[in-house]
């Protein structure tokens, strides 16, 4: 049980007060009796968990300015409040104070004095709670706040690190999809040059998404080298062996096991007109015939920067005909592209679902934009679960290899 509050009596009809005294003294509760003035002693003294009385003038629709003044301190002091004698105006339902008219009982009056004194203690305590919610949510909105910009500038950065313009090289042109889940992506791409006829290109995707994911990304643009550099000169090294070398870079950070990344990296020899590629733990890559046939280009390799997995990456080289399409992604947008994997599928029928591989026979401009549009018009496209990242490279047809 709350202990009894001590009550403040302000009265304007010393009759009435008088009376209340003598049953508030029957029923063992303390009490302090004040004036119902303007003046500077009659102030409430801040008393957590107290309880005011005010017996009120006998006017009208609320009574006169030294109790609406006093009735505004009260509240301001959140002070539980029985205004005895008097009717609320329209405009004068404030929380913690209840009224009781001209005709109440002196029974009536100490019955409800009995019941706020019971509750007027927990109706504060219950106030300061409220109060140091608010001051916490206040900090936790500042705080959050601040992440949100931190959130944003990183993923500001991160952008930073991707391709500005993807390069073209006639036959061969590159086109992206890229939407990240949140403000920071675990998926990375990028397209570059290597040397005068070859071309670096790769999808890679962290563990999860969010900071962690994206540090790792950029760990894995920063650690890929697409050169061997020894004491002569420097050569291209091979997908297989830059996967190699980043699989180990990944290890030496001794992350948890909970962190890792896939990736598939490929190089395109534009004088040879074939694309050399690798992958560590990720989908397979689809090269999308001039026919419209789609077939996955599958190579072995796993996780990468997982210490107990093999640093053994196959490598496959495939002969990019004109008309023909190379297709990265991540597996945010697995499900959207490809058809479920069923242990008895036809041979040689289409991986992709069949509203995808109608739209692989466009060229790949006109792919990239219907995508992009599918995309948008699918349910949760605001809040989707995961990164998306698709990244072709297509040969355009023979006739403007000229």
């Amino acid at each position: 049980m709350p202990a009894s509050p001590h009550i403040f009596l302000f009265d304007a009809r010393p009759d009435l007060a008088d009376a209340l005294e003598q049953r508030l003294r029957a029923r063992g509760l303390t009490w302090e009796r004040r004036p119902l003035t303007g003046r500077a002693e009659a102030e409430p003294p801040a008393a957590p968990g107290g309880l005011a009385v005010v017996i009120a003038p006998p006017e009208p629709e609320g009574g006169s300015a030294d109790l609406q003044g006093l009735l505004d301190r009260l509240a301001a002091g959140h002070v539980s409040t029985l205004v005895c004698g008097a009717r609320a105006a329209s405009d004068q339902r404030e929380a913690f104070v209840e009224w009781l008219g001209p005709d109440a009982t002196l029974d009536e009056i100490v019955g409800k004095i009995g019941t706020l004194a019971h509750y007027a203690p927990l109706v504060s305590s219950l106030e300061r709670e409220l109060a140091h919610l608010h001051r916490l949510g206040e900090q936790l909105n500042h705080y959050f706040t601040e992440i949100d910009q931190e959130m944003r500038l990183a993923g500001r950065l991160q952008r930073d690190f991707l391709p500005r313009q993807l390069p073209s090289l006639p036959p061969y042109s590159f086109h992206a999809v890229y939407r990240p889940a949140s403000w920071v992506s675990g998926d990375m791409y990028d397209v570059f040059r290597i040397d005068e006829s070859r071309v670096g290109m790769f999808v890679a995707d962290a563990m999860g998404h969010g900071v962690s994911a994206g540090l790792l990304t950029m760990f894995f643009r920063h650690a890929l080298r697409p050169q061997r550099i020894d004491a002569s000169a420097a050569t291209v090294g091979s997908p297989r062996e830059a996967l190699r070398e980043l699989h180990h870079a990944l290890l030496r950070q001794r992350l948890p096991h909970c962190h890792f990344v896939t990736a598939i990296y490929a190089v395109l020899d534009t004088s040879r007109g074939v694309v050399r590629l690798a992958r560590g733990g990720h989908p397979y890559a689809l090269l999308v015939c001039a026919d419209q046939r789609v077939t996955e280009l599958h190579s072995e390799g796993g996780l990468l920067g997982l210490a107990d997995i093999d640093d053994q990456f196959e490598e496959i080289e495939v002969a990019l005909k004109p008309g023909e399409k190379l297709v990265l992604y991540t597996d945010g947008v697995e499900d959207y592209l490809m058809q479920p994997r069923t242990p008895g599928a036809a041979a040689g029928k289409s991986p992709l679902r069949r509203p995808i591989a109608e739209l692989c026979r466009r060229p790949a401009a006109e792919l990239v934009a219907a995508l992009e549009r599918d995309l948008d018009q699918q349910a949760g496209s605001l809040h989707q679960p995961d990164d998306i990242t698709l990244l072709i490279l297509e040969r355009s047809a023979a006739k403007a290899d000229n």
